[in-house]
């Protein structure tokens, strides 16, 4: 800033006729237009021959020693610092720089912002203001049609054209053309490094190598909070009728501060461990998007320990974060609607695998009650012909029985005839008497046996009767017993024949229960009665 005051002054002298003394630092001067005084190292003046030690002028007066120096008026000087800045440049020059502080049109359609120089990462070491008229402006825009991938934002180097002028007491540059030939070329130039940069190192498959969790539910989105891109992913997901929640991670997506602005978000999101990130920036220009092809920004979305899915910008926008990044969507929304299909991928899958287990517990039940009827009326069957042949066995015994009776009877009546035939009447009555007695005896003891043999044959047949009742499964099951198989039909009879996660089937007498075995003890038998 010293040698640029001094060079001005020089040439301001030079054009006025006048000389100045020089200084020097260390032992400096206190100049005037024709005399000098020495000053000390402390910053005292030293004396000087013909001044006294107050200052007064001993030899030469305060009139007679400014009396050579010009005084300009203000206006005086604007004009001829804006006839010099006009004389240095008399045509428009080209100037390139990174933009800086750009802000919208104010109320008279004018844009003002400046253009910056940075050799180090502390801030710009140069910086020139920026007019861009209103006139300029719609002839910049209606250019600037025929280049859809272009436009201002802080952060972009452009090339511009201008007059230099100096103006209400500032030197600023009157924009009047851009070329974007320049600033996209650098882009593509730079976009290009990186991808390479990255490549060689491995980058592009880091995060790629993450398996996607199969129900991605816990979602964190890196957006601009608010952005159009941001209410489209939020409502796909909404509107899901999943149950999504989602961790909004506010960042700035373009311009000045965008980059740290992302890397913020990325850090503070990853920290929260969501199944799956989504880096979503809704469409623009070329050189809006210029962001996500720093390589800072890359390598942190390379770097995240969860998967990460990019929606940047319109469908044929592509970049080095897409590049790194597990998977690549065309659109914000086509983000979400990824991330809708497969949870409700999961979901169908699993719905079809619990259809299938109940279909197969059902065909299972189905063929366990019909294997279990058919041995009900097979035991049936058997009781009854057991039953019926006991039943055959039993009368033809009473009839054996009834014809030996008649048989000896019969017999005993013919030998009591002869017998009747040799004895004279009177001893044939009481022998006769006697006969009949006896007969009568036997008779009694005939039917007695008879009684004996038929209430045996009826206690046997109530005995089968009650085994072949006790052995049936619906008395069984009404006593408060259930009958229990797996999945597979097999009959469960001891905590050995099942392990955790069984699918079971327990018939009761009215109905069938489905269970999952949790745990299993054994025990020896008597001990849980």
């Amino acid at each position: 800033m010293v040698g640029s005051s001094s060079l001005a002054l020089a040439g301001f002298a030079r054009r006025t006729g006048r000389q100045r003394c020089r200084g020097r630092l260390g032992t400096g001067w206190v100049t005037g237009w024709g005399k000098v005084a020495p000053v000390g190292r402390s910053g005292a003046v030293e004396p000087v021959p013909g001044l006294d030690h107050n200052g007064a002028m001993a030899q030469v007066g305060q009139e007679s020693l400014f009396a050579a120096e010009h005084t300009y008026g203000v206006g005086e000087l604007a004009a001829a610092l804006t006839r010099a800045v006009a004389s240095a440049f008399p045509a428009e020059v080209w100037v390139r720089g990174e933009i800086d502080g750009l802000r919208p049109a104010n109320a008279s359609g004018h844009v003002y912002f400046s253009l910056c120089e940075r050799n180090s990462r502390r801030g710009p070491t140069a910086t020139f203001g920026v007019a861009l008229f209103r006139q300029e402006r719609i002839s910049i825009e209606r250019e600037l049609a025929a280049w859809p991938g272009f436009s201002l934002a802080d952060g972009l180097e452009v090339r511009v054209r201008g007059r230099v002028q100096h103006r209400h007491g500032r030197v600023q540059l009157v924009m009047s053309a851009v070329d974007p030939v320049h600033t996209l070329g650098r882009l593509a130039v730079a976009r290009d490094l990186v991808a390479r940069k990255l490549a060689a190192e491995g980058l592009l498959e880091v995060n790629r190598s993450l398996a996607l969790p199969v129900m991605p539910l816990r979602v964190g989105l890196v957006t601009s909070e608010g952005s159009a891109a941001c209410h489209d992913v939020l409502a796909t997901l909404g509107g899901s009728g999943f149950g999504f929640h989602v961790l909004v991670a506010d960042a700035r997506v373009q311009g000045s501060g965008a980059e740290l602005s992302l890397l913020r978000a990325l850090r503070g999101v990853a920290a929260r461990r969501p199944d799956v990130v989504l880096v979503v920036r809704g469409g623009g220009a070329r050189t809006d998007l210029a962001t996500f092809d720093s390589e800072r920004v890359a390598r942190a979305v390379a770097a995240m320990p969860v998967p990460v899915l990019t929606g940047i910008g319109h469908e044929t926008d592509t970049s080095v974060s897409d590049d790194v990044a597990h998977t690549a969507c065309k659109t914000p929304t086509a983000c979400a609607a990824l991330l809708v299909e497969r949870v409700a991928a999961a979901w169908d899958r699993g719905e079809a695998a619990w259809a299938g287990v109940a279909r197969l517990g059902l065909g299972a039940t189905a063929r366990a009650d019909q294997g279990l009827s058919r041995r009900a009326r097979a035991l049936v069957a058997r009781t009854v012909g057991a039953l019926e042949g006991a039943r055959g066995r039993l009368d033809g015994r009473a009839a054996q029985t009834a014809t030996l009776a008649r048989a000896k009877v019969s017999g005993g009546a013919g030998r009591l005839e002869a017998d009747a035939r040799r004895l004279d009447p009177g001893r044939l009555d009481a022998r006769l008497s006697r006969a009949e007695a006896s007969l009568t005896d036997a008779g009694r003891g005939v039917r007695r046996a008879t009684a004996r043999i038929t209430a045996g044959a009826d206690a046997s047949l109530a005995t089968v009767a009650a085994r072949v009742s006790a052995a049936d499964p619906a008395r069984v099951l009404a006593r408060g017993w259930s009958l229990t198989r797996t999945a597979d039909g097999r009959l469960v009879r001891s905590a050995s024949d099942v392990a955790p996660g069984d699918l079971l089937v327990t018939t009761f007498v009215r109905g069938v229960a489905r269970s999952t075995v949790t745990d299993t003890a054994s025990s020896e038998p008597g001990d849980d009665l």
